[in-house]
């Protein structure tokens, strides 16, 4: 369509390219950009001593692993879930002056949001903790000796058997 003012011509059919331009630049930006997930939630859990060093997690009352357990003993041999595995050499500073046990699951990929994260034993000890679990990496350390629980920044009293609940 031309329009004729006096002396001078304009044309709509360059505006309508324009907005179509337009409208298939954003297009393709947004298809490119696209429409970011919210990062997941990392756990990894750590536990000191021998209480829980092989207890089996589970999330929400599903089972999702089992921590592996390793043990280093006063006399530089290294057990990992029981089985012999190598002996340190004498005056190696990894060697305890006692059994030193600890437990570990690397690394689980779930949704950020609030969790019931059970750690449980084989003869049914148990220790309860009902969290939120943020995007980004998320650390569960607990010492079974000293009974200290440790989420990210935040740390508390923990006996096994309870329940405990972090912000």
């Amino acid at each position: 369509m031309k329009i004729i003012n006096g002396n001078h011509r304009y044309s709509t059919k360059g505006a309508g390219d324009l907005i179509l331009s337009a409208v298939l630049t954003m297009a393709i930006i947004l298809s490119m950009a696209g429409c970011k997930k919210p990062e997941p939630a990392r756990l990894m859990v750590q536990v000191e001593g021998a209480l829980f060093s092989n207890a089996l997690l589970s999330i929400d009352g599903k089972q999702v692993g089992k921590l592996t357990k390793t043990l280093i003993t006063a006399n530089g041999k290294l057990f990992i879930d029981d089985m012999y595995t190598i002996t340190l050499p004498p005056g190696h500073k990894d060697i305890p002056s006692q059994d030193q046990y600890s437990g570990a699951l690397d690394s689980l990929e779930i949704k950020s949001g609030k969790y019931t994260i059970l750690f449980q034993t084989e003869n049914g000890r148990s220790l309860q903790i009902n969290a939120s679990l943020r995007s980004g990496l998320n650390v569960i350390v607990y010492n079974s000796d000293q009974q200290v629980l440790r989420l990210n920044d935040a740390k508390m009293n923990a006996a096994p058997g309870s329940t405990v609940m972090f912000p």
